[in-house]
């Protein structure tokens, strides 16, 4: 298992070094560039781009995040729930998520993938008081499964010069933590608007989402729905690097338990982190989260994503 995860991280770092020295190499060949694709004219942001995946017909799509701990303690295998979300996930993990992806026209593309997940990758022990999150680490602890298998829609767009993705994801829930505690299958809409300001490097925008569970069992303590509006802002540094914040502004979640029409609104949470766009196809963001009204080291969490597109 070990292995395995060792060779997770050196893939992780060589895969994006292998393609910007591939990109260098053919510098020289970039005097005779092809007409711009017409994705790339809709949509110029870099993580969009990325997010979207490649401009081949047929392409392996993947995307991977680490969950990691708080900044007070990043090697305690414990990450704080800093929203109090019932469907967040309390131990450090690695997720992933592989898919073949074919663009069905310039603007529309369809993904079938599966994931992969580790719960506590870094972790052979725990030290905690809770006897729930303890059992959960020994049935878990560095079991890297394949799992939730998906299909996605995605559709690229231009409204009015701002630039639109829209994208519909069922699920179903494979995964250790998740399946365990009772959840079956998600269903996600989602919408992402962002516009430049001119020349200036700045753009601003938000995400719509609105996450839909099933269950295979009657655990009513788990989230029904999770709904919410995620402003952002980015200002572009240079080609690589751009900074990135989103907040989870208006985050709504209703409970199995709760009637119709009654939701919990969760924390306002902020996430701030650094772009790096290796090349078109491989976006890098380590970030941290954190609840501004409240900034304590213990409860701002460490993370970093990485969108890799092959093909």
């Amino acid at each position: 298992m070990k292995k395995c995860i060792k060779s997770l991280i050196l893939l992780s770092i060589a895969v994006p070094g292998l393609a910007l020295a591939q990109v260098k190499e053919a510098a020289p060949a970039a005097a005779s560039a092809k007409p711009v694709d017409e994705a790339d004219q809709v949509i110029t942001n870099r993580r969009l781009r990325a997010d979207s995946g490649s401009l081949s017909k047929w392409s392996v799509s993947t995307y991977f995040n680490y969950q990691g701990g708080s900044l007070a303690d990043p090697l305690k295998p414990e990450r704080p729930n800093i929203v109090n979300g019932a469907d967040a996930l309390t131990l450090q993990s690695l997720v992933g998520e592989v898919g073949i992806r074919y663009r069905l026209s310039a603007l529309d593309s369809l993904t079938l993938s599966t994931g992969l997940f580790m719960t506590t990758p870094f972790h052979d022990s725990i030290d905690t008081d809770n006897a729930k999150l303890e059992k959960t680490f020994d049935d878990t602890n560095q079991e890297l499964t394949v799992s939730d298998p998906a299909i996605k829609f995605t559709h690229l767009d231009k409204i009015f010069g701002v630039q639109s993705v829209s994208l519909i994801k069922p699920t179903l829930i494979t995964n250790n933590q998740q399946k365990d505690a009772g959840y079956e299958a998600s269903f996600l809409f989602s919408q992402t608007f962002m516009q430049e300001v001119g020349k200036t490097g700045f753009s601003y925008g938000a995400g719509l989402q609105a996450l839909f569970y099933t269950f295979n069992n009657d655990n009513q303590n788990l989230s029904d729905s999770v709904s919410g509006l995620y402003p952002a802002a980015e200002y572009e540094i240079n080609e690589t690097y751009n900074l990135r914040t989103v907040f989870g502004f208006q985050v709504y979640e209703q409970l199995r338990s709760q009637d119709n029409g009654t939701f919990n609104k969760r924390k306002v949470y902020q996430s701030v982190g650094l772009g790096i766009s290796v090349t078109r196809d491989i976006y890098l963001y380590p970030n941290v989260q954190f609840i501004p009204s409240d900034i304590r080291s213990d409860r701002t969490n460490i993370a970093i994503s990485a969108n890799i597109n092959v093909f």
